[in-house]
């Protein structure tokens, strides 16, 4: 019931405002302006995948997803038909997983990270190579401008569910739980470790970051909200905010946790529900 509701309340919030304060509050543009774009339901997960809070690519054709800490610490393969070709359980503690990343060289790094009351001490991410699904290292950290374990309510913007891997370093975005969100974003090693993150850049946004992913060509990335994708176009392929950057209004997805790029024009989303959606894109001529 309360997933339902909260869906009804993302539709009719992103109906009623659209991306209208995103553009007012941080410049960004309509996706629609300058792009063709489709969103299209093209599934359902295995009712087996109780959640699905973050994507990751097994092969070409198959896909990694997890639960939170609401379920057990296992990982999910399946198929865009939604059908589950094998469950893993996984030898590592399951606090609040949030978000999964792979990088070239078959690892896959699974965020435990969750941290909806700002109180956390203990951020980490798990290594995992594919192959033998065996466990790494552990990359822990903490964030070096949080000083009060929670902060006063108009200053949480440390929940963190949304990360991607590029150029040996993972990119981190966080959630903000305040009135006026803010994601800011922190860059941490892709190695074991125990590091004090200072933030790199921050940016107004009205979604609550739940995801992110960056494009196979090194040259975008994407950031997912309830309601809301939005795309940035750096003019020096780095990771920064800085460049042009778009906003796509996506009532139907609801509760959407979790996003992955399928080619540079393609986008997998999934939802709390286990809804599949796609979304794809191109310039208009």
């Amino acid at each position: 019931m309360l997933i339902k509701l909260f869906t009804l309340y993302v539709y009719l919030q992103t109906a009623l405002c659209g991306c209208g304060a995103d553009r007012r509050n941080s410049d960004f543009e309509r996706l629609r302006k300058d792009y063709k774009v489709k969103v299209q339901r093209i599934g359902r997960l295995d009712s087996r995948i109780k959640e699905s809070s973050g994507l990751a690519h097994a092969t070409d054709t198959t896909f990694w997803t997890h639960p939170d800490s609401s379920f057990p610490a296992e990982l999910y393969l399946f198929n865009l038909k939604g059908e589950l070709l094998r469950t893993v359980p996984m030898p590592l503690p399951n606090r609040d997983w949030e978000e999964l990343a792979e990088d070239w060289n078959g690892n896959l790094y699974i965020g435990d990270f969750g941290n909806n009351a700002n109180a956390r001490r203990d951020l980490r991410v798990f290594k995992v190579q594919q192959e033998g699904m065996t466990v790494q290292e552990t990359i822990n950290f903490s964030f070096a401008d949080q000083q009060e374990f929670p902060p006063p309510t108009r200053q949480r913007h440390f929940d963190l569910e949304a990360f991607f891997y590029r150029n040996d370093s993972l990119h981190l975005f966080t959630k903000s739980r305040a009135r006026k969100g803010i994601t800011h974003r922190y860059t941490l090693p892709a190695l074991g470790g125990t590091y004090a993150l200072e933030p790199q850049e921050k940016l107004r946004v009205s979604s609550a970051i739940t995801a992110a992913d960056s494009a196979p060509n090194g040259k975008v990335f994407a950031l997912l909200g309830y309601g809301r994708l939005y795309l940035f176009e750096p003019q020096d392929k780095q990771v920064q905010f800085a460049g042009k950057r778009y906003c796509l209004p996506l009532a139907r997805t609801g509760q959407a946790e979790a996003l992955l790029y399928l080619s540079p024009s393609e986008l997998l989303i999934s939802n709390e529900n286990g809804k599949l959606y796609l979304v794809s894109f191109e310039p208009k001529r």
